[in-house]
């Protein structure tokens, strides 16, 4: 079962690579109370030259992943076409905690024996086989409820088991997610490589996240302000763009929060100890402020980001051949 759950650290780690667009078809199975969407569509970046750098420094000829290709015949580089995360409301039970949403070409009869193989647990909702990690051999660990499944040979749903029996109701009922984050979701999508979108106010979404540290941020007024956000990124082929839209309680908001940001480029600009790779990039920060809503954009020349990503003991800029 461990190979079989490693796809999820593949899909993971493939949309790092990915492009713009989501799919209607896995826009409808998000569950009506999300509230953090974020997208990926790994055919239309895997030939960027920042796609290809990633593939480069990815592990494919280990054993580990050789052993997932022949177990479940899933090859995230070539199989995995569109990934769509969604996170439902904080208020919501803990045990209905999110989804990865995938769309590729899949084997599940394959995954299916494998799974049984490697002593996972089954069971069926509604004419679909959930597939369970195995039981824990641990007496003081309780089962975890997480649940993956396949509503044909090209889609699939993982995440906690109450999210993916609802996708399959979704699926059923020919379901449409509409609304403010469906249309942000769509929008900015259509924009960049890889993006994000909340009607979550930052300061709420930050809370929930003690592990981040970032506690006494999110109560500062400046991102208490912040109601609703959205944003990524687009590879080019020179260079990546980071673009985000924070929507603000009224234009003072908005405007106060591109100074803030501005003072602390301005800071990072005028240091001379900072490595001239992030002065850089810092420096061609803009910003803008549209009504409610300050929009931050960055320009990230593809080689300065790989020069960035790149451990200081490879010295020279390494890039092997990444063949779909």
């Amino acid at each position: 079962m461990k190979h079989l759950y490693s796809i999820a650290l593949c899909v993971t780690l493939t949309a790092a690579t990915a492009a713009a667009g989501v799919s209607p078809a896995l826009l409808n199975l998000v569950m009506p109370d999300a509230t953090v969407l974020s997208g990926v569509n790994v055919d239309q970046s895997i030939g960027s030259p920042f796609g290809q750098y990633i593939l480069s420094q990815m592990q494919f000829n280990d054993t580990e992943f050789q052993q997932l290709l022949a177990l479940t015949g899933f090859d995230p580089r070539k199989d995995l076409h569109e990934i769509l995360a969604a996170t439902p409301s904080t208020s919501t039970s803990t045990t209905h905690t999110g989804l990865i949403l995938g769309r590729g070409i899949f084997n599940p009869a394959m995954v299916l024996s494998t799974a049984t193989n490697q002593g996972a647990i089954l069971s069926v909702y509604k004419g679909f086989t959930l597939i369970g990690p195995p039981p824990s051999s641990s007496p003081n660990q309780p089962p975890v409820a997480l649940a993956l499944t396949f509503l044909d040979g090209s889609t699939a749903a993982m995440g906690d088991a109450v999210s993916v029996k609802g996708v399959i109701d979704r699926k059923l009922a020919g379901a449409a997610f509409t609304g403010p984050l469906a249309a942000s979701a769509l929008q900015v999508s259509a924009n960049n490589s890889a993006w994000f979108a909340t009607t979550t106010p930052l300061s709420d979404f930050m809370s929930a996240r003690p592990s981040t540290n970032l506690g006494p941020v999110a109560q500062s007024g400046l991102m208490q302000s912040i109601i609703a956000a959205s944003g990524g990124v687009l590879f080019g082929t020179t260079a990546l763009t980071l673009t985000a839209d924070c929507v603000t309680a009224n234009p003072q908001n908005a405007q106060a929060l591109v100074d803030v940001l501005k003072f602390f480029v301005s800071m990072i600009a005028g240091n001379t100890n900072a490595p001239s790779g992030v002065v850089s990039i810092a420096s061609s920060a803009q910003f803008a402020v549209n009504g409610s809503t300050a929009h931050i954009s960055l320009l990230l020349p593809e080689a300065q980001v790989e020069q960035l990503l790149m451990p200081k003991a490879n010295g020279a800029r390494k890039r092997s051949a990444a063949v779909r």
